[in-house]
């Protein structure tokens, strides 16, 4: 009986253990790099390609240009864009890139390192957030565009998304290249 005693409590001291390791490990960690070059990006430039493929040669949109198939990327697209930025907004920890791998320009003159990105992000986590909650109500402004299949509003919401990409790029991946205010 007592040997059973000490095996029930190892084993319930085992699981608490592992209980509140998973407790303090984030399910879904985020890292940057891949975020942005799988998903972030390719569905960007979707958003962007149907936008700009509703413009007349004025470069004024027009709902008649689009189908209900690039509306539906638009919804989509928009979605996956969404996913993404809430995901780092609520992320406790964000991490530019796997050990061992470099981001783009990494290595090239101008170009900002894993750890100098890194740098940047972990000393304004809060901007960061913020940039990130940004591209979050862009990507809504998509959805609520191809919802709509209102052109005007997703014209919109593609300069926005351009200046929210550019902002985070500049301030966090390329600060070197930010320009004189």
């Amino acid at each position: 009986m007592r040997s059973m005693t000490l095996m029930l409590l190892a084993g319930m001291t085992l699981i608490s253990g592992c209980q509140k390791d998973n407790a303090n490990s984030d399910p879904h960690p985020v890292v940057l790099q891949s975020m942005m070059k799988n998903v972030v990006a390719p569905q960007a430039q979707i958003l962007w390609d149907v936008s700009n493929r509703a413009l007349n040669d004025a470069g004024e949109p027009q709902a008649s240009k689009l189908t209900a198939d690039d509306w539906a990327k638009l919804s989509a697209a928009g979605q996956k864009v969404k996913a993404q930025a809430d995901a780092m907004v609520s992320a406790s920890k964000i991490t530019v890139s796997k050990p061992g791998q470099k981001i783009q320009d990494e290595g090239i003159t101008g170009g900002s390192t894993t750890a100098q990105v890194q740098g940047f992000i972990d000393a304004d986590r809060t901007s960061f957030a913020d940039m990130a909650k940004a591209l979050s109500v862009s990507a809504d402004q998509f959805i609520t565009a191809a919802h709509d299949k209102d052109v005007v509003k997703m014209n919109q919401a593609s300069g926005d998304l351009d200046q929210v990409c550019e902002s985070c790029h500049v301030r966090y991946w390329y600060p070197q290249q930010a320009k004189p205010k």
